[in-house]
């Protein structure tokens, strides 16, 4: 499967995600399909953006059962804390926008900033604009 943008809508998907790194403290930042195919990645550290992927469609697919058996309806956030850092996963349609930090003060902050900032993925990866 391969995800086909055309230079207007990467142009815009490059602007949008530099826009959440800079509102956010973000060691990394990406855009995964569900079944785990990296369409963008961004990140100021060492961080395998195929492991990233990885790791977003396995806690896609326990985080919908989770959702679905508790009847929770679709789910749209998640947020896996560690002693040593965090990940948020937000839903942007057929894809989902993940974020990770060591900085835990950041958790609040990164959360309103996905919220703010993925309708505006969504928009751009369905061509709307």
């Amino acid at each position: 499967m391969s995800i086909e943008l055309d230079k207007k809508q990467r142009d815009k998907l490059v602007e949008k995600l530099k826009q959440i790194t800079h509102s956010a403290e973000l060691d990394a930042l990406a855009i995964v399909t569900r079944e785990g195919l990296n369409i963008a990645f961004f990140a100021s550290q060492n961080t395998d953006p195929d492991l990233l992927s990885a790791v977003t469609a396995a806690s896609l697919a326990t985080g919908s059962m989770v959702t679905e058996k508790l009847s929770h309806g679709e789910m749209t956030e998640m947020i896996i804390r560690g002693k040593e850092g965090f990940s948020i996963l937000s839903n942007a349609g057929p894809h989902f926008l993940i974020g990770a930090s060591r900085e835990h003060s950041s958790t609040a902050l990164t959360t309103r900033v996905f919220r703010q900032f993925t309708p505006d993925i969504m928009a751009i990866m369905s061509g709307a604009i």
